[in-house]
């Protein structure tokens, strides 16, 4: 299976490598038919890229989430080839999970936990999830990382790697090793449970008083490869029928979203960043009903100073002055010298005054929005120095996911119009602590 892959994927690299690089050679000459040639071939490779993304799984499903947080890197049809991939995955079988077990602790597995159920509860593209019990009768969620990924990993870098380097010739300049650099390091972080129980812990402290709560790391049954964590109980916002509850608890589970995640950005500094309704459960086993927050393998930490610059970001968003939130993007690190501010300032208030008021609803597929869209893309294509920092690109992100979260929750919304009302109590309460 590991060579069938590794041909595949060289076939598909080669082929790729190939046509980007004949495109750039025939545009030295002939700039027209080159660019045409460059449209079809985004197209077509985005499309074969995504095929193969979706057959072979494991590092592939990061690496495409990955091109989609990049639309200053990759060719916008990759963006959004990408766009929609979600990690997940068919379960393995249990022998495979329980050998995989019998290796972490040693061959004491029957040590640690009196029972753990062979169906497993989630599979994604790394590791999946079982419902175990431990002798003194708690239950709780073990999650498990596949046996052999790392050989899988190491070979997908590699192709990768290659990858990038191709792309790199048939695009002088292109940032290669940023791009293969942050690839690496994030397939590092999350083959390491140890580096994602320490990240729920930090979100567990944060969160506390919040209404949302994170499960408890039991770190005496955690290892590299295996995650213990408290069972949260309920059902994932993904499976909860929304339409079943009255408005006001929708209404207040969309408050707790936005209040936590807004908490966890202005006060601690740290931030889940895959906050997709999966990962949200709603148990209403207890009075009121309660939210629990899990998956902790996508994170990203900020900095006081990056903090205080969103804090004002909110202040110019809740005064409507699209200058200023370009002024504050640009001390984050979006824009580089030389880039063309006013035009960047012009398109800001352009789409800005198109969305504000509408619902993501209202939006979708209408000609406002082919619109808009056609706009931006034009203007990532021609403008040089835009730049999407790693950690704005994982608040992106988060962002969406939470705006999509809220949106079912509270159909004909905006998530503007559920925001704002926050922004003057956060920013005056912010700005009394450091006065």
């Amino acid at each position: 299976m590991l060579v069938r892959r590794t041909i595949e994927g060289l076939a598909l690299v080669g082929w790729l490598g190939g046509q980007y690089l004949a495109a750039a050679f025939v545009g030295r000459a002939w700039t027209r038919p080159s660019r045409a040639w460059r449209r079809w071939l985004d197209g077509h490779g985005a499309r074969l890229l995504i095929a193969y993304i979706r057959r072979h799984g494991a590092l592939l499903i990061k690496i495409g989430q990955f091109i989609a947080m990049r639309p200053d890197l990759f060719p916008l049809a990759y963006v959004d080839a990408c766009a929609p991939l979600r990690d997940q995955a068919p379960a393995r079988p249990f022998a495979a999970i329980r050998a995989a077990l019998d290796h972490i602790y040693e061959g004491r597995v029957d040590d640690h936990f009196a029972a753990i159920e062979p169906e497993a509860l989630a599979a994604a593209s790394f590791g999946q999830v079982h419902r175990a019990r431990l002798h003194d009768g708690r239950t709780i969620a073990l999650k498990v990382q596949y046996p052999g990924l790392a050989a899988v990993v190491r070979r997908d870098l590699f192709l990768a790697r290659v990858s990038l380097r191709l792309f790199a010739i048939a695009l002088p300049g292109w940032p290669f090793d940023q791009v293969y650099g942050e690839i690496a390091r994030t397939s590092r972080e999350e083959q390491d449970y140890l580096h994602e129980a320490s990240a729920a812990d930090r979100l567990r402290d944060g969160l506390k008083g919040q209404g949302v709560s994170v499960p408890e790391v039991l770190w005496e049954h955690t290892r590299e490869k295996a995650l213990a964590m408290e069972f949260a109980p309920g059902v994932t916002l993904a499976q909860l029928d929304a339409g079943a509850l009255d408005g006001d608890e929708r209404r207040r589970i969309a408050d707790t979203v936005i209040d936590g995640f807004l908490h966890m950005l202005l006060d601690e500094g740290f931030f889940h960043a895959d906050p997709h309704a999966g990962n949200l459960l709603y148990d209403r086993s207890v009075t009121p009903a309660r939210l629990w927050l899990i998956d902790f393998g996508m994170t990203a930490a900020i900095s006081p100073r990056e903090s205080a610059l969103y804090r004002r970001f909110l202040d110019r968003l809740r005064a409507h002055d699209t200058d200023g939130m370009v002024d504050v993007l640009i001390e984050l690190g979006f824009v580089m010298p030389g880039v063309d501010r006013s035009r960047l300032k012009a398109l800001a208030r352009e789409v800005y005054d198109s969305v504000a008021h509408l619902t993501p609803k209202a939006l979708k597929g209408s000609r406002r929005q082919f619109e808009i869209g056609a706009k931006i893309n034009e203007f990532l294509r021609r403008i040089e120095g835009l730049a999407f920092p790693l950690h704005t690109l994982l608040l992106s992100r988060a962002t969406s996911l939470i705006e999509g979260v809220c949106m079912e929750l509270v159909p004909g919304s905006n998530l503007l119009d559920l925001v704002r009302p926050r922004l003057g109590r956060l920013t005056t309460l912010r700005g009394q602590v450091r006065n």
